[in-house]
């Protein structure tokens, strides 16, 4: 490659939705630097619900290759595995980025068959939901192990989130010994999350319906993964006692009607908002005080680090990756009663706790600090890397 071309990458995504792992990929597009790179997104998922910010996408210069839906089936993961491996050698890409977890690995052993150079393995969770619905089983071991091991072999830079995220994917290889690990921290636009003037939030509260004196708010799918059972029984607890308080749900899901029938059952539905998919969470967070959200696993909890920019302290489960804590955030094990979260909430609420963020910590969240560090990881001559605080203000 001529020192003057541009470095050809081709990143893989599974959806343009509002997950962690999509606004990563749309925020490393739009900052990454368009003179030494040209950048082509290639997505595996055809369903128009998920793919909600494909504008977003487009918006940042790249180019968008859609393929065939790996959610439908094998014949659909096949498909799209021939289409990635033409795309891959018609582009003659010096570089390919995966960020669909266990299935990163047939992608990079395609990536390796059409020759490209730096392939790029980068872990975004700490579990699998399949997992967690079906237990450890001997199907899932052995599906885990396999793509493990293409994981590993077929990619020659290894990142992710968190160190959780690490272990996931990376599971019986010490990988913070190898030449090209990295923890790259997921960025976010931290401005977003603290522009409110006071007329804005309380126009915004108006329009969102919220009166109550304090608001506690959730973002995230109604999944197993984000603990939407718990999260319902917890909240409904909660309201029955404290009549001050509303309950604010972001998100969509296959649980979403069940969560309803618990809350029901508690006779609180008048004290929840459900709003569905939003694109102004960053205002929403601005208008509550406490950001709620006991996952049942995560790589990082993206989200989390957008709740603290905005100044929410959070009250999270303990299998949220300490990466996340900014300061504001106070870990409770799944274990404890829900009175313990309970009483949690209360105290922060009725100012016996206070949880402030840490400006300093928070800076390793930049766009700018995340770009800078997937630059690294794309460069050819890459030498090993050392993890840095990016110097950006909070």
């Amino acid at each position: 490659m001529n020192k003057n071309e541009k470095i050809k990458v081709c990143i893989l995504q599974n959806g343009l939705a509002r997950g962690g792992t999509d606004t990563f990929v749309i925020n490393l597009c739009r900052a990454i630097d368009k003179d030494k790179f040209d950048i082509t997104v290639v997505n595996s998922c055809l369903v128009p619900e998920k793919n909600v910010r494909e504008p977003d996408l487009l918006e940042t210069g790249v180019q968008l290759i859609y393929t065939s839906d790996v959610g439908l089936g094998l014949k659909d993961k096949i498909q799209h595995l021939k289409m990635l491996y033409h795309i891959l050698k018609k582009g003659e890409f010096d570089v390919f980025q995966t960020n669909v977890d266990l299935f990163n690995g047939p992608n990079l052993f395609i990536a390796w068959l059409a020759g490209v150079s730096i392939r790029c393995c980068h872990s975004h969770n700490s579990m699998q939901e399949r997992e967690l619905i079906e237990g450890n089983t001997l199907a899932v071991r052995l599906y885990q192990n396999f793509m493990r091991f293409l994981c590993w072999h077929f990619a020659n830079r290894h990142s992710g989130c968190s160190e959780k995220a690490m272990d996931f994917l990376f599971k019986g290889h010490d990988w913070y010994q190898d030449q090209y690990p990295i923890v790259v921290n997921n960025g976010i636009d931290i401005e977003r999350f603290r522009n409110f003037r006071k007329q804005d939030k309380i126009l915004k509260k108006k329009e969102l319906g919220l009166t109550a004196k304090y608001n506690l708010l959730t973002v995230g799918h109604f999944s197993a993964q984000k603990n939407s059972l718990f999260i319902a029984d917890t909240i409904g607890r909660f309201l029955k006692q404290r009549v001050d308080c509303d309950f604010v749900w972001v998100g969509i899901g296959p649980k979403e009607e069940e969560c309803k029938r618990i809350l029901a059952d508690y006779d609180v539905l008048d004290q929840i908002h459900f709003l569905g998919r939003r694109a102004d969470v960053n205002e929403i967070m601005q208008c509550c005080d406490l950001f709620f959200m006991p996952s049942a696993f995560e790589g990082l909890g993206i989200v989390i680090i957008e709740a603290q920019a905005a100044g929410l302290p959070c009250i999270v489960s303990d299998v949220v990756p300490v990466e996340a804590n900014c300061g504001a955030c106070q870990y409770i094990s799944l274990n404890e009663k829900k009175e313990t979260w309970i009483d949690s909430i209360n105290k922060i609420l009725d100012g016996e706790k206070i949880l402030k963020v840490d400006g300093s910590k928070m800076q390793k969240f930049s766009i700018k600090c995340m770009t800078e560090q997937m630059q690294q990881i794309f460069q050819k001559n890459k030498k090993k890397h050392e993890n840095r605080i990016c110097k950006s203000s909070y």
